[in-house]
């Protein structure tokens, strides 16, 4: 494979890995809508983090992070 090549597919990875990250996140990342418990009380959100969902996110910017720094060592 030549260097041009690579190249070109590591940084394919890496957009790839980006996009990947993205969905991850949203889908480990949920909010629900509470009414108030009783009158004149305030309505509120809840936050649900799925934690393997943002791992899976963490490990794929992981990826993409170090897919361009091959690149970028290869060209130097």
């Amino acid at each position: 494979m030549t260097g041009r090549v690579r190249d070109v597919v590591m940084v394919t990875l890496a957009a790839v890995a980006v996009v990947v990250a993205v969905w991850c996140w949203n889908v480990g990342v949920s909010t629900s809508e509470f009414a108030p418990m009783i009158e004149g009380a305030p309505a509120f959100t809840g936050t649900h983090w799925s934690g393997s969902w943002i791992a899976g996110a963490s490990a794929a910017v992981l990826v993409a992070g170090l897919a361009v720094l091959d690149v970028w060592r290869r060209r130097r």
